[in-house]
């Protein structure tokens, strides 16, 4: 123990060492003085509020100790550690590669680090654009999934604190863990968890950066320090020069592939708002200097700890299980508490002047389901299409618009983006290893055999490990929500049989491999896409279906309050533009689901469903609702930028003391233009 702790703090001290390097600070040639000014430059304050002045992040006492706490539990356990971001297009990324984005630098720093003192780091860029966390907050636990350490970074487009407020809420409603919670408006969650928030923000780093002050004078700077911060009258740092903000590649040559489609010269989205590679390794430097503070403070616990109690370290060090159920129980206390919390909370407040009903989603864990990329473990383990049941015939969507990846393994970096030799290379100082390489012999490939067939086997195993790939059966006007049907019997006479015209719409082509967000990430590999390297996840995706496309099933796996509903996108698709109904006259194309089984070829301004669009909603084979369009309709009012959501279930008889399986059936039904009574499903969610 005493090694490890030992090597650990020489390998912070050297990572933090490097990170003063790479901007000009470096501790060698300075006097007390200069240091002592550089410290407050990087500085990381262990404050109850923000401070004022330089420095690098914050975060409270409680917050900081959790953190170490964490630490310590994973280095003792081997345990996982989870990042996760979740937030807006400047946050993902955009105009950049995937791995340039900030969580994606942690990662490609602190990575080694943690696997060096026996930890898995998992971070995820779960950030999208076009949007911001309310859509995966809503089904948080399984679609940003477990969570050590959340970022929020959609101040674009989630403004309104009762959206910071939902995002938070259900990152501490379900799961196993409790985060730290980082960036965002916290609100009043301080006195709704009995005084045990652990939170902390970035701060803007003032005064770290040196100042570019002409074309020859930036060129001796730190090649991280570059056209970022500019002198005053030097308009170098602007970003209207695309050349200095962005180092972006869509394609790096390669022996074993190549490329059908012409790449681009620069990746995507480089818009005036999205930072460049620059910023964002900045950015990823200040969380960075934070987790290295708590490992040196992890240390101290550690060696004080059993120099006061013996060896091993006691259990009260470092067991976080107790307070994760303290922090919970204290949170659901409060905000189901009548006098307290209930019905006057942020989250609550916000969703309640929206949508009558949904503001239950305060108070009790959701998970989720989604089209929509990146998603923790994948569209394979939490998407729509994997709990969608198939057709009498065999006929199932998820199985609709498959492209196949145009290449596997991992990417070639730019040559472009290595590290002169001048320079500080951060990565290379965090994988540097005093153990000697092993000694393997490549002379002999068995290609056959027993022994090969068993090492393929192995390897498929863990890549189905690895991908989530599992078997799966399966100020705003208030919008009123119409009851459920008292007396449906005219309805069901309806068999609830899945359809044969539902299929993954032409977005969910470019969610070709796997997306979860992570470095590990295999994604946006679509043979006709034209910025391969690019690498992001961000993708819409979503199952779409019009009048004629019969039942979907969805099989919801853990239903315990009768509470389900959906986003949707209502404007799209309209037509023709359901691929597999083209040409189809009838639902199902006439197919009778219950005796045909034979496996057939399935052939501006959003334009209005038609005014006899029905949908009907069952439950466990049984039609309980159907909305039409007068009742249907108000839903599309959005409560953040591309954002509405639609209630499907309601029913608390439908759960009970321990969740379950629940079949979930929606159709589509209009008899005067069924093609155009259609709209794409990206999201379910279920409590």
């Amino acid at each position: 123990i005493k090694s490890l702790i030992g090597e650990g703090r020489k390998l912070i001290d050297r990572i933090r060492e490097g990170i003063y390097a790479e901007y000009g600070h470096p501790t060698e040639g300075l006097t007390q003085a200069e240091i002592e000014k550089r410290n407050k430059l990087f500085k990381v304050h262990i404050a109850d509020t923000a401070p004022k002045g330089p420095g690098m992040a914050w975060i409270t006492e409680k917050g900081f100790d959790m953190l170490s706490r964490k630490l310590i539990h994973s280095m003792i356990t081997n345990d996982e550690f989870y990042y996760i971001l979740g937030g807006h297009s400047a946050a993902a990324g955009h105009g950049n590669n995937f791995h340039q984005q900030y969580t994606m630098q942690f990662a490609n720093i602190m990575e080694p680090v943690f696997h060096k003192l026996g930890m898995r780091l998992i971070a995820r860029n779960l950030a999208m654009g076009g949007l911001g966390t309310v859509h995966f907050s809503f089904g948080s636990s399984t679609l940003y999934g477990e969570t050590d350490f959340l970022m929020w970074d959609s101040l674009m487009t989630e403004r309104p604190p009762g959206d910071h407020d939902l995002f938070h809420k259900q990152a501490m409603l379900g799961g196993e863990r409790i985060p730290i919670l980082f960036d965002g408006n916290v609100g009043n969650l301080e006195t709704e968890t009995g005084g045990m928030l652990w939170y902390g923000q970035r701060l803007k780093g003032d005064g770290a950066i040196p100042v570019t002050e002409g074309l020859d004078q930036v060129e001796t700077l730190p090649l991280a320090a570059r056209y970022q911060v500019c002198a005053s009258g030097i308009n170098l740092c602007s970003g209207k020069d695309k050349a200095n903000k962005y180092n972006d590649a869509c394609w790096e040559p390669r022996s074993d592939f190549t490329p059908k489609t012409t790449q681009m010269k620069n990746v995507g989205g480089q818009a005036s708002w999205h930072p460049g590679d620059r910023n964002h390794q900045f950015n990823s430097r200040k969380t960075i200097l934070l987790f290295l503070a708590a490992f040196d403070n992890a240390f101290d616990v550690w060696e004080n700890g059993i120099e006061a109690d013996g060896f091993p370290l006691k259990e009260s060090y470092w067991h976080v299980g107790t307070h994760y159920k303290t922090i919970r129980k204290n949170l659901v206390e409060y905000i189901n508490d009548e006098e307290k919390g209930k019905g006057k909370t942020r989250c609550e407040e916000r969703l309640a002047n929206f949508l009558p009903g949904l503001e239950k989603a305060c108070r009790i864990q959701l998970s989720g389901m989604s089209e929509f990329t990146p998603i923790n473990l994948g569209t394979q383990g939490n998407g729509i299409a994997a709990h969608v049941k198939s057709a009498p015939n065999g006929y199932n969507p998820r199985n609709s618009r498959v492209i196949q990846p145009a290449y596997t393994g991992v990417d070639i970096l730019p040559l472009k983006w290595k590290i002169p030799e001048d320079q500080i290379d951060l990565h290379a100082i965090a994988i540097a290893s005093t153990y000697a390489a092993p000694e393997l012999d490549h002379s002999i490939v068995d290609e056959g055999g027993d022994d090969a067939e068993e090492a393929e086997d192995s390897r498929r195993m863990l890549r189905k490990v690895a991908m989530g790939d599992m078997d799966i059966d399966v100020g705003q006007d208030t919008v009123v929500i119409p009851p459920m049907n008292e007396s449906p019997e005219r309805l069901l006479s309806n068999k609830v049989i899945p359809g044969l015209g539902w299929e993954r719409s032409k977005e969910s082509e470019h969610t070709t491999g796997y997306c979860d967000g992570s470095p590990m990430s295999m994604c946006s590999r679509n043979p006709n896409f034209n910025c391969l390297l690019s690498a992001h996840n961000d993708n819409h995706g979503a199952l779409q279906g019009n009048g004629l496309s019969g039942w979907l099933v969805i099989t919801i796996p853990k239903v315990k309050h009768g509470f389900i509903f959906s986003k949707i996108q209502w404007w799209v698709p309209r037509g023709g533009q359901v691929n597999v109904t083209k040409g189809w006259t009838d639902v199902n194309n006439g197919v009778d689901l219950e005796s045909n089984f034979e496996n057939r070829t399935l052939k501006a301004q959003p334009k209005d469903w038609p005014k006899d669009f029905e949908i009907d909603v069952a439950v466990n084979g049984e039609i309980i609702k159907t909305y039409t369009y007068e009742e249907f309709k108000p839903f599309t009012k959005e409560l953040s930028h591309n954002q509405a959501f639609y209630p499907l279930v309601d029913d608390e008889t439908i759960g009970g003391d321990e969740a379950k399986e629940v079949e979930l059936g929606i159709r589509i039904r209009s008899e005067s233009d069924p093609l155009n009574a259609a709209l794409q499903l990206t999201h379910i969610y279920y409590a």
